[in-house]
Order: C-alpha cells, then structure tokens, then sequence
C-alpha cells in the first residue's frame, strides 16, 4: 500500500513538472494561431489599465507579440483608432544604429503614471501607443513630427 502512494505522489510531481515545462517552452497562448488573438484583445484590454504597472507590462507584451507573430502583425492596424486613454508613460529616447539601420528616436513603456514629469506626453490613448510600437518598424515614409494622427493618416497605407 505505502508502495503504490509513493508512486502515486513521485508519478504526478513528475507528470505535473513535465506539463509546466511544455507549458513554458511551447507557449500556446501566443504561438496557437486561435488563441493569439484572444491574447492580444486580452492585452490590449489591460493597455487602458488604471494601474501603470499592468498596462506596462500589457505595452511590452503587445510589442513581443507584434515583432513574433504574424496573425498580431495583421491585427495592430485595426486597433489604431481606439481612443481609449492610457494610464502609463510613454517616452522618446534614442535608439542606436545597428548595422545598416540609421539611429533612431525610439518610444519606450515605462510603469510611472502619465502625469509623471516629463517635457513631452507623446501617447495619450491605445491606438496611440500601439503606432509606438509600429513606429519602430520604419516602414513609413513620413516621420512623426508630434502628431500621430497625421502620422498615421500619411502612412497607414504601409502597414495594410
């Protein structure tokens, strides 16, 4: 009897440490083409968080998933016109040139609140920081000068 308890215990440790570790190496929340986008509504729900932190942490997993993923890639510029406020910050930094690429200046999430001090707010909404995150692929031609929606409105044509 002890026998078969102690298989038992040793059995389902093991099997429930190989779930979590196929759970972990397959990640099927992003890499299943009928979840994905589940996920990203998911995350693009928590860009409009009232806490920095979480919608910090939805920013920079919408921007993993935009760079990864081809079904996300198509989605973003859908997304673009949601007018929903966002409750992080959002600054412009350079970016270093690599290889044959130019430096660039970047937009990068940070988890303070939006009304922390900072010379310029550049992303007030949802579809503004997801053209933050579309910015970095420079497909456009028209470089943003301070407003996105002329900025979209000139290259939007690139990313359809």
């Amino acid at each position: 009897m002890k026998g078969r308890v102690v298989f038992w215990a040793v059995f389902l440790l093991l099997a429930a440490g190989a779930f979590a570790y196929a759970w972990k190496t397959n990640d099927p929340l992003r890499n299943n083409p009928y979840l994905a986008p589940l996920w990203v509504r998911y995350n693009l729900r928590l860009l409009a968080h009232s806490h920095p932190a979480v919608a910090h942490d939805a920013w920079l997993t919408l921007w993993n998933l935009y760079f990864t993923k081809w079904t996300v890639y198509e989605m973003f510029p859908n997304e673009v016109a949601d007018a929903t406020p966002i409750s992080f910050l959002i600054e412009r930094r350079p970016f270093p040139a690599s290889g044959d690429k130019p430096a660039v200046d970047g937009f990068f999430a940070l988890d303070r609140p939006i009304y922390y001090k900072s010379e310029r707010v550049y992303c007030r909404t949802v579809g503004e920081a997801l053209m933050a995150i579309m910015y970095r692929e420079k497909k456009w031609v028209v470089d943003y000068e301070g407003d996105w929606q002329a900025w979209w409105q000139a290259n939007q044509k690139y990313y359809r």
